[in-house]
């Protein structure tokens, strides 16, 4: 996900955070300062890097590390929370038709999905001394950040030796650690630290390059987005862009993305838009997700038939695809559907921007 979902609603979740927000302490300066996603305009366009850089760093008891963030991540110290709840169900799903007047499948089935509190809010006081301590930055600073500008940083220092491993709550498989010696032992430079990360950027940008190759091994097949784990490049696109099928043909869209989400959403223009604009929605005292967006329009269960005009004006959603590394009990991570008319369908991820595609049934 990326901080373009949330804008159109910011006003009303921040009206919904703010109360709930601790107030922030003075942060600390000096230490070690490490990148949460590569900085502005480092990776091509419909590309990221999904990594903390760098992964690891050393640094002595009472030492402080600080994060600038550079895209939509969370600095997360999860403690006894694993795994770490990003989205977390409630209640129900409301009644709800489609374009023809029928009631979607999930409507009073599934919960409805919301996004957990300790990953919106910032978590803990700005020191940590066990590894067992749950500290996280939250979102609300990357939501809140004014246009143009870098959200917040975040500082914590650590003032008991250990091995402190993290995560970004949005991201799970972008995880990086702070080992922290007492002082008596040596540690690495600021300036050997900051060279470790700027080399690991240089081989995540060179990753993004080579992942704009990528190629389905099958026909029929389309890879939702790529990514690469051991750099945490990330390229956000089908791959081919354009597929040409025949009547009765199955394609399977499998997510090839090893860290984040994806969804393959058909439907007229304007309907994939106002889906993409509002897949965050405040409820109440809750941030959900757009169930248009983040469940199947369809019953799972093998292939979903379409003609273009499914569901009264053409919307099928594969709902969300989770990525390669994340557990089976996660969700789904392919789609398959079954074209039975001609015709030029277009459709595309409603979690990323720009994130467009083509079948071109003859």
């Amino acid at each position: 996900m990326r901080m373009t979902k949330v804008v159109v609603a910011l006003p009303v979740i921040l009206g919904v955070l703010a109360a709930a927000a601790p107030a922030g302490a003075a942060r600390h300066t000096g230490g070690v300062t490490v990148l949460a996603g590569p900085p502005p305009r480092t990776v091509p366009a419909h590309a990221d890097a999904l990594a903390f850089f760098p992964r690891a760093v050393t640094i002595h008891a009472g030492d402080t590390v600080t994060w600038q963030f550079g895209g939509f991540h969370t600095v997360t110290f999860a403690g006894p929370h694993r795994p770490y709840p990003f989205i977390t169900p409630v209640g129900t799903q409301p009644a709800a038709e489609d374009a023809a007047g029928a009631a979607f499948w999930w409507a009073g089935k599934l919960p409805e999905l919301v996004f957990s509190p300790l990953t919106l809010l910032p978590q803990g006081p700005e020191t940590i001394s066990s590894p067992s301590q749950v500290r996280s930055s939250g979102l609300l600073r990357i939501i809140a950040a004014p246009p143009r500008q870098p959200p917040a940083p975040f500082s914590l220092t650590f003032t008991e030796p250990g091995v402190y491993h993290y995560q970004c709550a949005v991201h799970p498989g972008m995880r990086g650690v702070v080992i922290v010696v007492p002082s008596s032992k040596g540690a690495p430079s600021v300036a050997s630290e900051s060279a470790a990360a700027q080399a690991a950027i240089a081989r995540a940008v060179a990753d993004t390059h080579r992942l704009l190759g990528t190629k389905p091994s099958k026909p029929l097949r389309v890879l939702v987005g790529a990514g690469d784990n051991a750099t945490g490049a990330e390229t956000t696109a089908f791959f081919p862009s354009r597929l040409d099928v025949h009547v009765g043909d199955t394609v399977t869209f499998v997510n090839h993305d090893q860290a984040d989400i994806h969804t393959v959403t058909f439907g007229p223009e304007k309907l994939r838009s106002t889906i993409e604009q509002q897949f965050v929605l405040p409820k109440g005292h809750r941030v959900l997700v757009n169930p248009l967006g983040g469940l199947a329009s369809d019953p799972p269960g093998g292939p979903v038939t379409y003609d273009g005009h499914n569901h009264g004006n053409g919307y099928l959603n594969s709902g969300v695809l989770h990525p390669q590394g994340a557990p089976a009990a996660a969700g789904p991570k392919s789609f398959s559907v079954t074209f039975t008319r001609a015709g030029v369908y277009h459709y595309e991820c409603v979690v990323h921007a720009n994130m467009d595609g083509t079948v071109v049934v003859r």
